[in-house]
């Protein structure tokens, strides 16, 4: 099964991200949108995992997780990775809680990889993604709009729980599923 580790976003964020992607739909194409129940943070991708190993993970993750409490996180701004005149992500940013997340990936990161995970590759950036670019892209319209939209703020809430999400994929898109919830305390 296909594995990642995240932050759940609620619902009323969820809201405001949908309809921001709503905005840019109108005069953006081709991208193809997050659905509004995908939206999540993601903190580390560990790709195909054996079914097998589920519960060590899950250890691994409780244990990097140790002394963490809940924190606050606040949705805001917005731009594309890797940049607007070369887009292929688009995300809204995460200002408040920016530099937890950094930890809490760094100490996911460190311990996975001595499970023989992956160590990514680049670094770590607090972020939502919102939207891929495949296609080729009017990106002049890209720039207007994420420039008008450079300082949005979409929200705030307590990041109280980290969670093991399991990720199929199928034609009309991924579903996920939380495997496990694992507390901030």
């Amino acid at each position: 099964m296909r594995i990642f580790i995240s932050i759940e976003l609620p619902d009323g964020i969820k809201k405001n991200i949908e309809k921001l992607i709503g905005e840019f739909k109108m005069n953006l194409t081709p991208i193809k949108w997050v659905e509004s129940k995908n939206l999540h943070v993601t903190l580390k991708f560990l790709g195909w995992v054996d079914d097998k190993k589920l519960d060590n993970i899950c250890n691994l993750v409780s244990t990097s997780l140790k002394g963490v409490g809940s924190f606050d996180i606040r949705i805001e701004g917005m731009g594309a990775f890797p940049t607007t005149k070369r887009p292929r992500v688009l995300w809204v940013g995460i200002s408040k809680g920016a530099e937890v997340l950094a930890k809490i990936s760094s100490s996911l990161e460190d311990v996975l990889s001595k499970e023989g995970f992956r160590e990514e590759e680049r670094e770590f950036s607090s972020h939502i993604t919102i939207g891929r670019i495949k296609d080729k892209i009017d990106t002049e319209m890209l720039e207007r709009h994420v420039n008008k939209d450079e300082n949005i703020s979409l929200g705030e809430f307590k990041a109280d729980h980290i969670s093991v999400m399991k990720s199929t994929l199928t034609q009309k898109g991924p579903i996920y599923e939380e495997l496990k919830r694992v507390g901030l305390k």
